[in-house]
């Protein structure tokens, strides 16, 4: 029975933590550390269960670490534009931080920042499901398509039983290769 509770005090504390990208390798070290507290003797931290094993810890690090790649890298939106050169590319390039979700283009390869819209919620599990706000107020989501988890689907609110008239195809995301 503590296992189980340990398991979801950590998982709880630890999501509400959670961010995209560059914080997993910091999230994993602090769970990492609330388990052992670098003590030689093999005892583990006072805030962790003696009964706990280390399997659950490792379990739960690489859960967390499943959690993020589900956003790791950069993603492009379904609308495309044309460049000053004539080429088509998409209307942005977009990468997600901790708080914020960064819109920009590529330019020589590397990305540079158009825009940044301000993430006021992110929750995992069999989806990802991230609420914004943009710079103008506007209120969105981005919620994994059912069909494939390297597309972001763009819904024009926060509420779930608008999505059938707020789904916006040309600002859905899909992960760049």
């Amino acid at each position: 029975m503590r296992r189980v509770a340990l398991t979801l005090v950590l998982t709880i504390t630890a999501l509400s933590m959670m961010s995209c990208g560059k914080k997993e390798k910091d999230i994993a070290e602090t769970i990492e550390e609330i388990y052992d507290d670098g003590a030689d003797d093999g005892s583990t931290s006072d805030n962790i269960s003696r009964e706990a094993n280390e399997d659950s810890a490792d379990g739960l690090v690489s859960v967390l670490k499943d959690y993020n790649a589900q956003l790791d890298g950069r993603w492009q939106t379904a609308s495309m534009s044309y460049e000053a050169d004539g080429s088509m590319q998409p209307e942005f390039y977009v990468e997600f931080t901790e708080n914020e979700i960064k819109y920009g283009h590529l330019k020589d390869e590397e990305f540079v920042v158009d825009h940044v819209d301000k993430i006021e919620s992110m929750l995992f599990g069999e989806k990802c499901v991230i609420q914004a706000t943009a710079s103008t107020g506007v209120k969105y989501t981005y919620q994994t398509s059912e069909s494939d988890s390297n597309i972001l689907e763009y819904y024009e609110t926060w509420n779930e039983e608008e999505y059938p008239d707020a789904y916006r195809g040309g600002a859905s995301l899909s992960r760049c290769e």
